[in-house]
């Protein structure tokens, strides 16, 4: 029984990193696309919400706050969401990496960079309740506890 467990253990811990690798290729695109797109996407969305006051009033006191906003503010949003896609999807590419060529350093910075994910993830969850997010960090936990079995299994044998 101790075998088959240890064989389930190693197969979700395969395709589970395997799952973080392509999750991980995905956010860097998202990046890279919001990062080419997200400013158009934003001023076609302004431009569609203020069209017609615009032009029924040029000087609309929140048709301009609303282009003022789109401007700047939604800018740095759009830069840290720039930032967090590429940054996250490249540690988790980078991590899967290691772990699944069995890079022993790796399982460590592994847990401690998914475990710092999964705190930033609780937090978020405190402002937007998205199910998403909870979704997405209990995953993150349970690849967590995949990799501390697969870890406590690699450290036995070395030793």
């Amino acid at each position: 029984m101790k075998g088959f467990f240890r064989k389930i253990v190693d197969k979700t811990f395969e395709v589970g990193i395997l799952a973080k690798s392509i999750f991980g290729i995905f956010e860097v695109l998202a990046g890279i696309v919001l990062a080419i797109s997200g400013k158009l996407i934003v001023n076609n969305l302004i431009i569609a919400l203020t069209q017609k006051e615009i032009a029924d009033d040029p000087s609309d006191l929140f048709s301009s706050f609303l282009i003022k906003m789109g401007n700047n503010y939604l800018l740095s949003g759009n830069i840290f969401a720039v930032f967090y896609l590429i940054f996250h999807g490249v540690i988790n590419i980078c991590l899967a990496i290691a772990l699944l060529k069995n890079k022993i350093w790796a399982y460590p910075w592994a847990m401690g960079g998914f475990g710092i994910f999964i705190i930033y993830q609780l937090y978020r969850f405190l402002f937007t309740h998205s199910v998403l997010l909870m979704l997405l960090t209990l995953f993150d936990l349970f690849i967590v506890s995949i990799i501390l079995l697969e870890y406590n299994s690699k450290r036995k044998i070395k030793i």
